[in-house]
């Protein structure tokens, strides 16, 4: 019963250990928190014994109010960790929500921040990014835990003297249970759900021209996803998704390819790298459908707050010929866009060969800065060539155009890394989860333009 008792105060702040019947596995503890439960128990005048394996206490559990005491006494709290959980320093994290911060890593949902508010705000907790922030989500649903959130992370409507139970609640839910909540119940798609439709996207012809089937295809897939979709006289595919009043992001790709699929042809699939048996495989532009629909699919408000305005165009190969025929008023609104249409599988691509900016390097620069914090640091600003970022940079619009995995492409020899792909998926998941930060770079562009004009 004691032990029980010890037990119950140990993981409500953090200490990850095992009950036995003589007393405590500790062997899950790195040395500094080893150290930490020690000095601990020693304020408490605790009579204990403790290895690197074992933790042995004869003395009576003691109240959380004392315990809590000592704790705060001993704790000088940093928001910004940054550890993997074998090494992170509980004398580093604020006493309140030790518990439940410890239990995030266990269950793969790896922080970077966390504060208990100290009594004057709201707790918080930010995540590495936006995969381990809705599946931290997930679990504060299934435990009734009361939340809010935004670009930073998670805010917790409760008291800090209760988070410490909601940690000790978290610490009943297995690995294995979690991962099978994470896919019941996230809105990300699964890589296989996301291969799946790339493959069908691989499947439909639609050169330049000739864009009818892949276009119909499209607006199928959206239309469960947007508020307003319609087509243009070009053939151009626009839709609107709003999910509150922040900034307006487009996402866009093109529908045709540079010449028509072989209906004969099979997608050969080696590992992440899938090729044609014959011609061309249409990674180019189908990669970058298949981003933009899983992030139609996907999104929520709990992932964005603002206007989703996503055009596909037709006949880009060519000319960008679709892009430029778009109506300008359905641009005039538009903060920023993402073009998913570049080769390779980390460029952000702000600039082509002929010297034309698309957007600001500050843009750029804080895109790949977000990347970079989120686990990406492979993606890096660079120049391309033509894509429709030329025609919505004309428009004065802040655009970048991403890598979407492909490579020799309108080749027979074109392949696609569906690794990539996947990748730019989770980046624009990102972008998206960071908008207002875009937006504010954004707004220091035009801000900049206008005194250079005066």
């Amino acid at each position: 019963m004691q032990n029980k008792q010890w037990q119950s105060l140990f993981t409500r702040y953090g200490f990850q250990m095992t009950s036995t019947e003589k007393g405590f596995l500790v062997f899950r503890m790195n040395e500094a928190n080893h150290q930490f439960l020690r000095k601990v128990l020693e304020q408490l005048d605790v009579d204990f014994y403790m290895n690197e394996k074992e933790l042995i206490i004869n003395s009576a559990p003691v109240t959380e109010e004392k315990f809590v005491e000592e704790l705060k006494k001993l704790t000088n709290g940093r928001t910004e960790m940054l550890y993997f959980l074998k090494d992170l320093p509980l004398s580093k994290v604020d006493v309140y929500i030790k518990g439940i911060v410890t239990q995030l890593n266990r269950l793969e949902c790896l922080t970077v921040m966390s504060c208990d508010g100290h009594g004057k705000r709201a707790a918080r907790i930010s995540f590495q990014n936006a995969k381990f922030k809705n599946q931290a989500q997930v679990l504060f649903d299934f435990i009734q835990l009361p939340y809010g959130f935004n670009e930073q992370g998670i805010f917790i409507r409760n008291s800090r003297e209760l988070l410490p139970q909601f940690g000790e609640t978290l610490s009943f839910i297995t690995l294995e249970e979690a991962k099978q909540m994470y896919k019941e119940y996230t809105s990300v798609l699964s890589k296989e759900v996301f291969n799946e439709q790339l493959e069908t996207l691989l499947n439909i012809p639609g050169a330049s021209g000739d864009e009818g089937q892949i276009r119909k295809h499209v607006m199928n897939e959206i239309t469960p996803y947007v508020d307003k979709l319609t087509t243009d006289n070009a053939g151009n595919v626009l839709a609107i998704k709003r999910f509150g009043d922040g900034p307006t992001i487009l996402l866009n790709a093109h529908l045709d390819t540079v010449e028509e699929i072989s209906p004969e042809r099979e997608i050969l699939k080696e590992n992440n790298i899938w090729k044609s048996s014959e011609g061309i495989l249409g990674a180019d532009d189908r990669a970058g459908i298949n981003v933009i629909l899983a992030i139609a699919k996907s999104l929520t408000e709990k992932d964005f707050n603002g206007t989703i305005k996503y055009i596909f165009t037709v006949e880009e190969e060519i000319g960008l010929v679709g892009a430029y025929e778009v109506n300008e008023a359905f641009l005039w609104d538009i903060n920023m866009a993402f073009v998913i249409d570049r080769r390779g599988n980390g460029d952000i691509v702000t600039s082509n060969y002929l010297g034309q900016q698309f957007c600001n390097q500050r843009f750029g620069n804080v895109t790949e800065r977000i990347a970079k914090e989120a686990g990406m640091p492979h993606w890096k600003v660079t120049t391309g060539g033509s894509s429709d970022t030329v025609v919505w940079a004309h428009n004065e619009i802040q655009s970048i155009n991403l890598s979407a995995g492909y490579k020799s492409e309108h080749t027979e020899n074109e392949q696609l890394d569906v690794e990539a792909n996947y990748g730019t998926y989770e980046l624009v998941l990102e972008l998206l989860a960071s908008s207002r930060r875009l937006a504010h770079a954004a707004k220091w562009v035009r801000a900049e333009r206008s005194m250079v004009g005066s």
